[in-house]
């Protein structure tokens, strides 16, 4: 133990390894004692095969074809080169016991105590190794495809009995050749060796005639290496994770990591969130408990047999890593479907357990103590502190970027990497929109029907609005950037969440610029939009409205990008009386929307045709209300002039001021007469003239089901388009 201790980690792994493969050679070369006996070989397997050999049980074994000889004298060449030979092979049997003295760090000494009973420790661990044997050297899975009924390269039960019995009748014991039978029956079949799964019986038919196999990350620990994916992978705790030293600082906190590192028997479980939120803090838990974790993913379309079966091998592997058994789990299912309730009977778990759920309802029931901690986004100043730890240049901007990109610390770091690439390979200074480019090419976009994803490009050139509408939108941008420090450097949250995003009423006839108005914002602010529509989302079936809404909701909150409810009469209308079920749930629909609109954190609006339309409870909790009348004279001036590019060729005798004052149509309107004069005049081969515009003009009002006022006065005699 001692030197165990002063060994470094690439010593301490060395020496587990040689005395691994020491051990397996004593192992090795009893098997050959006994498989030699029993097929007539002498024990130095140079005679020849004696076929008037009786064998143990009396039958006469069948000489042993030339394959199997090699095979034997392989495992015997490779034990003596351990220097384990057929004469000091007592004296090495005695001193691997010896070697395992209390406080003993190797793997091996785990196998010893599994069972709890010391006479039972040395058997366990020889058929490991004897299970192991071919994990070791192909040699050997060469000289068990010759023993094997099925040619598989691993030993069967039955030759461990063999073996045994031999060395039973060998100390001259027959009496005992039952009770080793029974023992070893009992290890592969009930006890806990076989419970935890360090053992493992394949095939079909008896018992005696199934394959043994070490367990899940068995044979790795006992090569002091990483599990090559099974059981799960082998994860270290991260000691310092930006943004997250005051939830590590919290009580609970501490006391579930306090647990984590006594290996105290408990589940530690992570709920809320997402995954990504889940897994970094999970990683910091294990920091800061100085522990490590076997990591088991566990997905929703797995069924309950393949559920223990993760959790089993997260357990076998981690009890030979001396390790946590993580399980990670990506499913809200019910404990009585999800889970068997066999893994929390039969496993009794003595490890301290890690899992990381979106509820509580679908994590196992393990029969153990519990301490559940609740995931929730960072909150605003950690986000703070994080942008301005790794971006100190943005430092001055590090409370607008907290207010506008709600992330975690994985994803910040990630971030702070691709700008910093960005400033190495364009040589020039970052800017606040480069960390929004960096931030939506790594926010990955899951498409979902009903939801379009738009990246901004109007700007508030593109916007006509009177002076009040075009102020509050500017104020609510403004809003954003400093709601640090209105809520938490001055203290206006005290407690209340929905003070943190910011909700708007955008109301005026069609097309008259509300989308645009939300892209110019969403531009503004650095983030994405997305539109949701809302016909998509209203279900006749009870409760779907509600799951579509919350999944938008989550949606937008992984893009951190402004969310627009377009056209949102239907859904965000007035309650009415409980007259029937429909009514009641209708009105359970608009609470949902109440709840959910107050704890998003971004930027929601809300666009309708009629003010009036919508319940007063959702306008009392507008922080702005905007207004967007149809456009005046001078606004369709401007609006004419903006959409048309300063490199269109116009026809002399265009007259915009005309169109203006003689065409009382909105923005959209004018957008679309525009570019439907443009194609008209492309089609003539002509540069585009008023004649163009005003054919464009009349099919608008056709689209629109209105009456068409004429033309100008000057062009009366002209008819714009055949009839």
């Amino acid at each position: 133990m001692t030197e165990q201790l002063r060994a470094t980690p690439q010593q301490l792994a060395q020496l587990i390894r040689n005395r691994t493969r020491l051990e397996a050679a004593i192992v090795s070369l009893r098997l050959c004692v006994s498989v030699a006996r029993r097929f007539g070989l002498g024990v130095d397997l140079q005679s020849a095969a004696r076929p008037e050999a009786a064998g143990a049980s009396g039958e006469v074994p069948a000489t042993p074809p030339d394959a199997l000889r090699s095979a034997l004298r392989f495992a015997r060449d490779h034990a003596e080169e351990m220097g384990v030979n057929w004469s000091n092979l007592p004296d090495w049997q005695a001193e691997r016991l010896r070697l395992r003295e209390p406080g003993d760090l190797h793997p091996v000494s785990r196998l010893a105590a599994v069972s709890g009973e010391p006479a039972w420790s040395a058997l366990i661990v020889d058929l490991v190794l004897l299970a192991g044997l071919p994990e070791l050297h192909e040699g050997y899975a060469a000289l068990f495809r010759q023993l094997h009924p099925q040619g598989e390269p691993y030993p069967t039960v039955a030759m461990a009995l063999h073996w045994t019995e031999d060395e039973a009748r060998a100390g001259g014991a027959p009496a005992t050749l039952y009770a080793a039978r029974d023992a070893i029956e009992d290890l592969l079949v009930h006890s806990r060796l076989a419970h935890v799964g360090l053992l493992r019986l394949e095939g079909e038919g008896p018992w005696h005639c199934r394959t043994m196999r070490p367990g899940p990350g068995v044979w790795s620990a006992l090569m002091a290496r990483a599990p090559q994916g099974d059981g799960g992978d082998l994860l270290a705790g991260v000691r310092s994770v930006p943004g997250l030293a005051a939830w590590l600082a919290e009580p609970e906190v501490l006391r579930a990591a306090q647990a984590l590192a006594r290996g105290e028997p408990c589940m530690v479980a992570l709920t809320g969130g997402n995954a990504a939120m889940r897994a970094t803090r999970a990683r910091a838990l294990l920091g800061a408990a100085g522990a490590t974790a076997i990591h088991a993913a566990i997905q929703p379309t797995d069924t309950p047999a393949a559920r223990e079966r993760a959790a089993t091998d997260a357990y076998c592997c981690a009890f030979m890593h001396r390790a946590i058994p993580w399980l990670d789990l990506h499913s809200d299912g019910e404990p009585g479907t999800g889970w068997p309730r066999a893994p929390a009977r039969r496993l009794q778990w003595d490890l301290p357990v890690l899992a990381t759920a979106q509820t509580e309802r679908a994590l196992p029931d393990l029969r153990l103590p519990l301490l559940t901690l609740a995931v929730h986004g960072l909150p605003a100043t950690a986000r703070r502190a994080l942008w301005s730890s790794l971006l100190p240049q943005m430092a001055s901007h590090a409370g607008a970027l907290a207010a506008s990109y709600p992330i975690e610390p994985d994803e910040a770091l990630d971030v702070a990497a691709d700008l910093a690439l960005r400033q190495q390979v364009e040589g020039r200074a970052l800017e606040l929109s480069d960390i929004g480019t960096c931030l939506r090419a790594r926010t990955a976009w899951h498409a979902r029907p009903g939801v379009t994803r738009v990246q901004p490009r109007a700007d508030w050139n593109k916007l006509l609005l009177p002076q009040a509408g075009g102020e509050q939108l500017r104020e609510a941008v403004r809003r954003v950037h400093q709601q640090m420090t209105v809520l938490d450097d001055w203290g206006f949250e005290q407690g209340r969440l929905e003070r943190r995003g910011l909700r708007m009423l955008f109301y005026g006839p069609p097309g008259t610029g509300k989308t645009l108005a939300a892209e110019a914002m969403a531009r503004a602010l650095g983030v994405d939009m997305l539109v949701a529509d809302i016909a998509s989302l209203v279900s006749k079936w009870i409760g779907e409205t509600e799951k579509n809404l919350a999944a938008v909701f989550e949606l937008a909150e992984r893009a951190r990008a402004l969310l627009v409810f377009d056209e949102a009469d239907a859904l965000f209308g007035q309650r009415t009386e409980s007259n029937d079920a429909h009514d009641r749930y209708a009105n359970l629909e608009t609470a949902f929307l109440l709840q959910r609109l107050e704890r998003y954190e971004g930027v929601a609006i809300l666009t309708t045709n009629l003010r009036s339309s919508l319940d007063s409870a959702f306008t009392r909790r507008f922080e702005f209300i905007v207004e967007f009348p149809e456009p005046d004279l001078a606004a369709r001036l401007g609006l004419w002039r903006l959409h048309l590019p300063s490199s269109a060729p116009l026809a002399p005798g265009v007259d915009l001021d005309q169109l203006a004052q003689w065409y009382a149509i909105t923005g959209a309107q004018i957008k679309n007469a525009t570019l439907a004069a443009a194609f008209l005049a492309a089609a003539s081969g002509n540069a585009i003239s008023q004649q163009h515009f005003l054919q464009a003009i009349e099919r608008e009002y056709d689209k629109a089901g209105k009456a068409h006022p004429g033309f100008p006065p000057q062009r009366a005699e002209t008819t714009p388009y055949p009839h």
